[in-house]
């Protein structure tokens, strides 16, 4: 790397984070109370939405993730990326009504609703809770992996960034969440439009092609040969399991000003991300040609030696963009279940304005602080995101579905499916364990069958009379 450039990078990057928390300061009206604060009061129109949207997917699995896979599988490791975007519609058909018109701001409001039961609520938001822990660290990791490539301090970095989306996200709520992921998609489209434009200006397609012929470059570096339909599936499912029960997807739905507004922004995410998914899984592919790089080091390689300097602290900022947008996500979605649906829900506590905000602020404080450090201590972004969507959906889709089409459902079945689901989850996750049928299911949907069984059969238990 030209050491030149290092310069005009930090500059970049010390404006760029300037510039975030001068947005989140503009859109402090947007949270002077605490259900502005959540969700705009149903204000958000299409190109917010579609930044709430696009921003909460264009993560670092989609764009570091995205170009890690692309050097080991070409093309096809845009699969990620394209099953974020495909998520997004099926969001637009299938929950989008269900939520807007019932106004969930979380599940917990549906599963209070449908079993009249805490227990289930107080479920899922401890799973969120949790899982969202993990999605913050991939976040996280992703900027520490940055920094490093640049020959900086990784720990300085990832610290730098957790201190900056906090200050944003809280001056400005979810406001501020959507209004800088405009942003922050803006600069991503940008930056990897740019990046695949300079590639491919250089002869990257050419050259490839012509070590395709050789037969020294697998073909399918350029093409998506690499992905099966079960690879896909492996991927797909658990992440649009996970969308269901996804707390960012119902405050964005419930911030629209319409359940129309919303739909049409779905449809429209999917249409940018999906070109969007391509062009990481290129940028890594043509990393392993050209530099023999994997891993997280398969993006930088490439930008770091390929670009000049000002575009290149332009990607690095796209970087730290899809980074970022995520991980304010996850500190609205903290307030919510922590906040809004167990201190004020199932504690029937009725704190004020000025203690919600106090609240508000350790919660947020106390999350980042712990995303931080699991993130200076993984090593594999993609494996932690995943098992972040597995553990999810294991706990909280089946009392979902389950008590949408079974109408025997109750606040115990729901229980039972949750504590199997989670316990097969961390089985899983022991050393040498495989669940039967591997070759069929993927094992980040496995734990949903052993979840549903158990709510059918708990299900068809007699009720005490204690209980009725």
């Amino acid at each position: 790397m030209n050491q030149a450039m290092i310069p005009t990078i930090i500059v970049v990057l010390v404006i760029y984070f300037a510039a975030m928390v001068f947005i989140g300061w503009l859109g402090r009206s947007k949270a002077s109370n605490f259900e502005g604060y959540l969700s705009m009061g149903r204000s958000a129109g299409v190109l917010l939405l579609m930044g709430g949207a696009i921003g909460g997917q264009i993560g670092n699995g989609f764009v570091v993730g995205g170009a890690a896979e692309g050097s080991v599988s070409g093309l096809a490791g845009s699969a990620y990326g394209i099953a974020c975007a495909l998520s997004t519609v099926m969001v637009a058909i299938f929950l989008n009504n269900f939520i807007y018109n019932n106004g969930y701001m979380s599940m917990a409001d549906y599963t209070r609703a449908r079993y009249r039961n805490e227990i289930p609520g107080t479920i899922y938001d401890l799973s969120t809770a949790v899982s969202s822990i993990g999605l913050i660290a991939g976040q996280i990791m992703a900027g520490k992996a940055l920094f490093e490539s640049l020959d900086l301090p990784g720990n300085v970095g990832a610290i730098a960034i957790a201190v900056v989306v906090l200050l944003y996200s809280q001056l400005s709520g979810l406001w501020g969440a959507f209004a800088t992921s405009v942003i922050q998609t803006g600069v991503i489209l940008v930056g990897l439009v740019s990046t695949t434009f300079v590639l491919f200006s250089r002869g990257a397609v050419g050259d490839m092609s012509a070590a395709i012929e050789a037969g020294t470059l697998a073909k399918s570096s350029l093409d998506m040969s690499g992905l099966s339909a079960a690879g896909f599936a492996g991927m797909m499912l658990p992440l649009l399991f996970g969308m269901v029960t996804d707390q960012p997807t119902y405050q964005r739905v419930n911030s629209a000003k319409s359940a129309k507004i919303s739909r049409i922004a779905c449809y429209l995410s999917c249409l940018v991300m999906i070109p969007l998914a391509l062009m990481p899984a290129f940028i890594g592919s043509y990393g392993a040609y050209k530099y023999n790089a994997s891993g997280n080091s398969a993006f930088f390689d490439v930008i770091l030696n390929e670009l000049p300097a000002i575009v290149c602290a332009l990607i690095i900022a796209a970087v730290l963009a899809a980074v970022m947008s995520t991980i304010d996500c996850g500190l609205i979605t903290m307030s919510t279940v922590l906040t809004r649906d167990i201190w004020q829900g199932a504690l029937k506590k009725n704190p004020s304005e000025k203690q919600l905000k106090k609240i508000t602020l350790v919660v947020n404080i106390g999350f980042m602080f712990t995303s931080t450090a699991l993130a200076l201590s993984a090593s594999s972004i993609l494996g932690l995101l995943n098992s972040v969507y597995s553990f999810l959906a294991a706990a909280c889709f089946v009392p979902f579905v389950g008590g949408i089409v079974w109408k025997k459902g109750d606040a115990r079945s729901a229980v039972a499916a949750s504590i199997v689901g989670v316990l097969t989850v961390l089985i899983s996750w022991i050393p040498g364990v495989v669940f039967p049928f591997g070759n069929i299911i993927p094992a980040g949907l496995f734990p949903i069958i052993p979840s549903a069984v158990a709510y059918f059969l708990v299900s068809l238990l007699p009720h005490s009379e204690k209980a009725k």
